[in-house]
């Protein structure tokens, strides 16, 4: 008769915690747009900037266009290996993930590098050097 007077308590009923996974990558796509925004914006100022310049009428004006979006595209493919490194270190190496500091580190870093890569790619594909 001991069992029965046991004290039974009902479960604290939590959600479950997020995977250290789920949190990486939900990490890095919640900046994602910031991400485009740190390219696109540029990118149109400086399409429309240097619209006039000589070289969009040698290689045409849709020809450029099309080139930034497959830029930027890539620019985005790249992005996605800022949780795909965080993934694989984890599996590989059973961390608990980068902490925010190197993620803001890299997410500074690699948009900077994005930005410098795409501002230079606009700069030599409307030849505004040698105009």
């Amino acid at each position: 008769m001991k069992d029965e007077k046991r004290n039974v308590a009902q479960p604290v009923l939590t959600e479950p915690k997020q995977s250290v996974v789920k949190e990486m990558i939900l990490w890095w796509e919640k900046r994602r747009l910031l991400y485009n925004a740190f390219l696109i914006i540029p990118a149109t100022l400086l399409i429309i900037h240097f619209w006039n310049y000589p070289m969009r009428t040698i290689i045409g004006g849709d020809h450029i266009i099309l080139d930034v979006v497959l830029l930027i595209f890539g620019a985005n493919v790249f992005y996605t290996l800022g949780w795909g490194f965080g993934v694989v270190n984890y599996y590989l190496f059973k961390s608990s993930g980068l902490s925010d500091w190197i993620r803001w580190s890299f997410f500074v870093l690699g948009t900077l590098f994005s930005l410098l890569w795409t501002t230079f790619y606009i700069v030599i594909k409307f030849d505004v050097l040698f105009a």
